[in-house]
């Protein structure tokens, strides 16, 4: 930890909260597509005579099922783009790494327009968050 009046300062306390609802949106985006990766795996050619309800499950709650886990993915991929744009507005500068509390001990956020080994400016800012 290189700066700890940085770390514990409180002007940070907002984006570490809006930090922590990005990192939990990433996971449950990440949830959810397993959820439909096992959803897809599911064939109708499996053995009717299996006691398996999922095996068994009617085709069109099959279906329907996807079709609202994708929704939901789609609604989550959105709101993970609007926070990812909102992290990047409240960090007090860009190309450099900052230390925030946000539950896991140190972790160090920043957004980068250039990149550190080439420095060759990046097509679209790239948010890293290191924990």
């Amino acid at each position: 930890m290189d700066n700890l009046v940085e770390y514990l300062d409180e002007s940070l306390v907002p984006l570490e909260e809006k930090i922590r609802t990005y990192l939990d949106v990433e996971h449950n985006m990440r949830l959810l597509e397993v959820e439909l990766l096992s959803l897809q795996s599911i064939r109708p050619d499996f053995s009717p005579n299996s006691q398996d309800a999922e095996q068994t499950a009617p085709q069109g709650n099959l279906i329907r099922r996807l079709n609202d886990k994708e929704k939901r993915l789609a609604e989550l991929v959105e709101y993970h783009k609007e926070l990812r744009q909102e992290v990047i507005s409240m960090l007090p500068a860009q190309n450099r790494l900052f230390e925030l509390n946000v539950g896991y001990g140190p972790t160090r956020v920043g957004y980068f327009t250039v990149d550190p080994e080439t420095l060759q400016p990046l097509p679209e800012a790239v948010l890293r968050i290191v924990h």
